[in-house]
């Protein structure tokens, strides 16, 4: 099938972050039906009885979410960003350790709440585990622009940060979802940070995706709401990143969605209009 990438669009950050050399590799494929299911291993945490089935940590991660293929790609705009959100083990400041991390926050309201998270997990399926996951950390702090926070366009806080200031936009939201979950012990492959479009708002958005066997869950800061990727046809992926690795999004060449995608990445700040 005839698919129309958003090239043009990597290719105006600039030479500076895009060199010729920067690698460029296939579509990432998608996992075979076959695969034999297994649940998350959650730490700490007794099986049920009847678990929904997730992929193993071995099985290829279907990385092209909201109906795209994901283009694996160098040095993007935003991975520095997503690379520094990992730098710090944050899974400890919701770990009972927290006190004994050296992380700054463990007694705030922020780390408390979420860390209680631990205790209610037991005997929950997938789905339900995530749903449980995306509530608490919604609930946990408040949302506020970059610019109200920061005073600028796009700040990616820490954990540490957002515990601080009790608020934040919605990369930070999740991210605090992806810490909260790598401290259940989901593995970092299955978790994967969307940089998006929002076409119904007409901004620019951040998600949680995690992948499972029943579909790839979204963790939105705007719905308590937890849909799979495909029930949500307003967001249209631009970048994204998952573990070391940094991918763009394109579509068929069919497809409204290629109309629609920025030619500048530099440009994509997410909680900013279009």
């Amino acid at each position: 099938m005839l698919l129309n990438f958003t090239f043009a669009a990597l290719l105006s950050v600039g030479a500076a972050a895009a060199p010729a050399s920067a690698p460029v590799t296939a579509p990432v494929p998608v996992y075979s039906q076959t695969v034999r299911a297994e649940t998350f291993k959650l730490a700490a945490i007794a099986p049920q009885e009847t678990p929904l089935p997730v992929l193993p940590s071995s099985a290829p991660t279907k990385l092209g979410v909201f109906e795209s293929v994901a283009i694996s790609a160098a040095r993007l705009p935003a991975a520095g960003k997503w690379q520094a959100a990992r730098k710090t083990d944050y899974s400890q400041m919701f770990g009972a350790d927290c006190a004994q991390s050296g992380l700054a926050g463990c007694d705030s309201r922020f780390a408390t709440k979420i860390r209680g998270v631990a205790d209610q997990v037991v005997g929950l399926s997938d789905r339900d585990m995530l749903n449980l996951v995306n509530r608490t950390v919604n609930g946990a702090m408040t949302y506020k622009s970059d610019a109200a926070v920061w005073g600028t366009s796009d700040y990616w806080a820490t954990p540490s940060e957002m515990a601080r200031k009790g608020a934040g936009d919605c990369e930070d939201f999740a991210i605090a979802k992806y810490w909260a979950l790598r401290s259940l012990g989901v593995p970092d492959d299955k978790l994967q940070l969307v940089l998006l479009q929002d076409t119904r708002r007409q901004l620019f958005h951040a998600v949680l995706v995690a992948h499972t066997g029943s579909g790839s869950y979204v963790l939105d800061n705007v719905s308590n709401r937890l849909l799979v990727d495909t029930d949500i046809a307003q967001y249209q992926p631009i970048m994204s990143f998952a573990g070391e690795r940094s991918y763009i999004h394109g579509f068929a060449a069919n497809s409204r969605a290629v109309a629609n995608m920025p030619k500048d990445l530099s440009a994509v700040a997410p909680g900013m209009g279009l």
